[in-house]
């Protein structure tokens, strides 16, 4: 019984140490916001304009979509403006010209429910790529 005691004893230390580590995991985002804020111009379809801070795309301060068969993630330091389309006929597909402030301009494939979130003085703000037009992040 002793033998098994310690075992379990063990057990239940290395346990307890793995998961104290995983508070480190998190790379200091623990509040969920991004690390670097972002500001930007949203215009929507309608021409609508709406200027935001702590802007992200999906939660994330990445524009991820598809170029030809593989995935490709282009950091919003490194995006200029942002201008959507309809992709064709594929209406779950948005085209999307990403003007790059280093490199040659890339196009994607969003996800036309891919979700732009920002923050305004008058409260949280939401888009959805098939309803925005252009997106122009500031420097």
């Amino acid at each position: 019984m002793g033998h098994t005691r310690r075992l379990l004893s063990l057990a239940f230390a290395v346990l307890a140490l793995g998961l104290m580590g995983m508070g480190g995991l998190g790379g200091g985002r623990e509040t969920g916001l991004p690390q670097r804020e972002f500001h930007a111009t949203f215009t929507d379809v309608d021409g609508t304009r709406v200027e935001a801070t702590r802007v992200t795309a999906g939660g994330d301060t990445n524009l991820e979509g598809e170029i030809g068969r593989g995935r490709l993630r282009v950091p919003f330091d490194n995006i200029a403006r942002v201008r959507l389309e309809a992709a064709g006929e594929d209406r779950d597909r948005i085209k999307a010209d990403v003007v790059l402030r280093e490199g040659e301009p890339v196009t994607l494939l969003l996800r036309s429910s891919t979700t732009f979130y920002g923050q305004t003085p008058s409260g949280a703000y939401q888009i959805r790529a098939r309803d925005l037009k252009s997106l122009d992040i500031a420097r």
